[in-house]
């Protein structure tokens, strides 16, 4: 592959994994609980921000770290849901708020607890050549995690009760309710996914980028984006698909405008896909 091509590639397969890993939880609680949780974000930050301090200054197996760091950041998500959230429901205004909020009080926390300096993930992973292009561990890493969050909600969805339980209580709440579906049951377990999901991001953007306290938040509005360009139904190849365009038209752009723009690039991709869509629909 010619040596220009690739770093362009790799880029585009790192951003867009990280992107889904980040969007993957937003997206199951955009649906189910139908509404915009901006913290999402700060989720992802503490979650790699955990890592780091099990492996750095506990010093603890970076595996080992992970594992806990992502079961916590889960169980985390839904104490903030149980304690908050959960009385707002059908108030989507007052659940943004809530939200935005929520995600302020635990940035500042990190802040705090961690301090401003950047921190980097001592953890290096081995480059895998193939037919003479050096792929790196990071994103060998973020594919093997993307993969297996994708076949992960795939088999959930499909093959279990809990997964029945989400796709209805997304379809229609009371429904789900009047068929005997504990929909309360059903969200605590979204939730626990939801801030997994976001840890598991978290880590793998941190593999390549600095550890900031702020740095789950800076990615939130292309969060927000390919999650209402997923479309309406719970459908994570949709998500991954929108993940793609968005990265994809983001990467291109850099051949043409300046990388200050490159987010501008995303929202002017939904907004036209949007349009698009709704035309087609009509």
């Amino acid at each position: 592959m010619a040596p220009q091509v690739w770093p362009i590639i790799n880029s585009f397969l790192l951003e867009t994994s990280t992107l889904f890993l980040l969007a993957t939880g937003f997206f199951l609680i955009h649906r189910t609980a139908r509404f915009l949780n901006i913290a999402h974000g700060d989720y992802a930050t503490l979650g790699a921000y955990l890592v780091w301090s099990f492996v750095s200054l506990v010093g603890w197996n970076v595996w080992l770290a992970l594992v806990i760091s992502v079961v916590v950041t889960g169980l985390f998500a839904v104490l903030i849901d149980q304690v908050s959230y959960k009385y707002l429901r059908g108030a989507p205004l007052a659940l943004l708020l809530c939200s935005i909020g929520v995600g302020l009080v635990v940035r500042y926390v990190i802040f705090i607890a961690w301090g401003a300096r950047f921190k980097k993930l001592a953890f290096a992973l081995p480059n895998v050549e193939i037919l003479g292009t050096v792929i790196s561990g990071s994103l060998i890493l973020a594919l093997v995690f993307g993969g297996f969050v994708i076949l992960l909600a795939y088999y959930l969805l499909k093959y279990t009760g809990l997964g029945t339980s989400i796709r209805a209580v997304a379809d229609n709440p009371k429904l789900a309710e009047s068929f005997g579906i504990d929909t309360e049951k059903t969200l605590k377990f979204a939730w626990f996914l939801s801030g997994c999901s976001a840890a598991l991001g978290g880590v793998v953007l941190v593999l390549y980028r600095p550890l900031t306290f702020d740095m789950g938040f800076m990615w939130i509005l292309l969060i927000i984006a390919v999650s209402i360009l997923a479309g309406t139904k719970i459908n994570f190849s949709l998500l991954l698909g929108a993940c793609s365009i968005i990265v994809g038209g983001m990467e291109l752009s850099l051949f043409f405008i300046s990388e200050a723009y490159r987010t501008g690039i995303g929202f002017a991709i939904l907004i036209i896909a949007i349009l698009v869509r709704s035309a087609l629909e009509k």
